[in-house]
């Protein structure tokens, strides 16, 4: 029997499955840093919390920083790499807002530079129309 390719879809997925990875994400992009507001913000036990950051720094995708001496103490800070995420996020969120509605508050995003309300969409880098998977199609290729 063939195997599927693995992809870099199933290893994004796998990376965001990780402990409470996704959540973690969620809040550095909304420039949360250090661990004690992380753990303000979801509610999560220290040591869940400590193993994911431990992870996400470890695949880069998280930097940390130290930021106080006596005690030590970090923030955690998303890399190029972990920034480049946030598409990944803006789209889960349009799925679920559509299709899953919501059992919490609703989440609007404001564009800072010009300040209004944003529903962010996925353009061709060529052609600059919306994406849509009816209008694409793939290869696969060894690298």
């Amino acid at each position: 029997m063939v195997q599927p390719a693995t992809t870099s879809v199933q290893r994004t997925v796998s990376l965001l499955q990780n402990g409470a990875s996704s959540l973690v994400l969620r809040e550095a992009f909304f420039r949360v840093r250090r661990f004690d507001e992380f753990q303000k913000r979801l509610g999560i036990s220290r040591s869940v919390l400590s193993s994911t950051l431990k992870s996400l720094t470890e695949q880069g995708i998280l930097d940390r920083r130290l930021y106080q001496q006596r005690p030590d103490r970090y923030e955690y800070v998303l890399t190029e790499s972990g920034r480049d995420l946030y598409p990944v996020f803006l789209a889960m969120k349009a799925w679920g807002d559509r299709w899953l509605g919501s059992d919490g508050p609703e989440v609007t995003l404001i564009h800072k530079l010009c300040a209004t309300t944003s529903h962010p969409a996925f353009t061709c880098d060529h052609c600059n129309t919306v994406i849509r998977a009816s209008d694409m199609t793939y290869t696969l290729r060894d690298r």
